[in-house]
């Protein structure tokens, strides 16, 4: 299982589109290459260098991103789905995430903002934890979900839960055996 640094590392250098508002000149840095931009074009950088462009001035994030809406639909679906059932979640669902909720933070602090960015994050935080719960119980009662229900972070914590769980079952069993 990878560290939550590792995952930090593989999120912040997921490619995203950026719209260019001005202007971008060629760039070269650490092995990555950026063509010169024209504004209003859209290009594909890792989100490091997005950020950076962002915070310049030079572009804006492009919709790949969850809004607060779309939040809100999710929050509701796997609150109200039958325990153990995982609702759909959009493809890249926590990439998605962790790109809206960075972004925001990026953006000058208001009230307003404020309480959108804790709302959201409240709302991620009851997903999450939904979701938890449903892995586990799904990786302890031996049923192996489908790929499509599954995010490749969730698929992850479920093959480890699964191996874990059915080891210590094994042993359990043998215990009782001998």
């Amino acid at each position: 299982m990878k560290s939550p640094t590792d995952l930090n590392f593989k999120f912040e250098n997921i490619p995203v589109k950026i719209i260019a508002d001005k202007k971008i000149e060629r760039l070269e840095t650490a092995g990555i290459t950026i063509d010169e931009t024209e504004p209003n074009r859209e290009i594909r950088v890792r989100l490091w260098l997005a950020r950076e462009l962002v915070a310049s001035g030079l572009a804006r994030f492009s919709n790949s991103m969850i809004s607060a809406e779309e939040l809100t639909q999710i929050h509701y679906r796997e609150r109200f789905q039958p325990l153990g059932q995982l609702s759909p979640l959009p493809e890249e669902f926590y990439r998605k995430m962790y790109l809206t909720l960075s972004s925001l933070s990026m953006e000058p602090s208001t009230s307003t903002r404020a309480e959108l960015v804790n709302r959201l994050k409240g709302m991620f935080r009851d997903v999450l934890e939904s979701r938890i719960v449903k892995i586990l119980r799904l990786a302890s009662s031996n049923v192996t979900p489908s790929s499509k229900e599954l995010q490749p972070e969730e698929q992850a914590i479920y093959n480890e839960l699964a191996k874990l769980i059915s080891s210590w079952r094994s042993q359990m069993k043998r215990m009782g055996v001998g």
